[in-house]
């Protein structure tokens, strides 16, 4: 059992590693139309996999798209992805189990956006911040000391600058559209299967091919029990051997 959990905390880093190695590939590629990557780790009882494209491959364009058509054209992409057996096949006497199966389009914008929530969570503070003014005002309005009250006036004139500041922030919200649709977009599918009797398997066909005919090569890395294999695979070799 030991050994077991061992090669499952490895099998997991190793796991890990394989997105960022081809992140610096594709950078290096400079986003490189026609290739995809397909990332597999098998252990004793589970397979996951993860699998990257440039947009373009699986929809013929890149860019975010308010066009219906468009739209629905990612959408049926998205629903493909996401259905493990039709897009790969297990080769072998094995039992699987698909246990998460998801696709989703991702521009850089996009991936950014937790960093936007957090300044929007911070908006929240602002509008308690104008609320709290009305009671200021009460206070005010109250002082029979004029100069306090006029001291007063000096914090409500800094107020008001950070309402320059505010302003400019809201104008940058108009680019923020213009931003997200000039941006490259990719779909990234990712599975989970839990199976029985996995030292069966032999081979995964990857048949993708037949509903993307713009991905003409997929770089493929795996790392199971035996060590760690690369693949590229085309229309023409579907299949990613596994040595037993």
């Amino acid at each position: 059992m030991k050994n077991s959990n061992s090669m499952t905390l490895a099998l997991a880093s190793l796991m890990l590693t394989l997105p960022s190695v081809h992140a610096n590939a594709s950078e290096l590629d400079a986003h490189e139309h026609g290739s995809a990557n397909l990332d597999i780790a098998i252990d004793t009882s589970t397979i996951e996999m993860r699998f990257e494209s440039p947009a373009v491959n699986i929809v013929g364009f890149e860019y975010a798209t308010e066009d219906e058509q468009q739209l629905l054209l990612i959408n049926k992409a998205k629903s493909n992805l996401s259905n493990f057996d039709l897009i790969y096949g297990l080769v072998g006497d094995v039992s699987c189990q698909t246990v998460k199966s998801s696709a989703k389009w991702v521009t850089e914008h996009e991936a950014g956006h937790d960093d936007h929530d957090d300044h929007e969570a911070g908006h929240d503070d602002h509008d308690d911040h104008e609320a709290g003014h009305d009671d200021h005002d009460d206070h005010e309005a109250g002082h029979d000391d004029h100069d306090d009250h006029e001291a007063g006036h000096d914090d409500h004139d800094d107020h008001e600058a950070g309402h320059d500041d505010h302003d400019d922030h809201e104008a940058g919200h108009d680019d923020h559209g213009e931003v997200a649709k000039a941006e490259h977009a990719e779909f990234i599918a990712e599975y989970r299967l839990e199976c029985n009797q996995l030292n069966n398997l032999a081979a995964i066909d990857v048949k993708m091919f037949e509903f993307f005919p713009a991905i003409e090569d997929l770089d493929v890395q795996v790392v199971y029990s035996q060590g760690q294999i690369k693949y590229e695979l085309d229309a023409n070799n579907t299949l990613i051997k596994l040595d037993r």
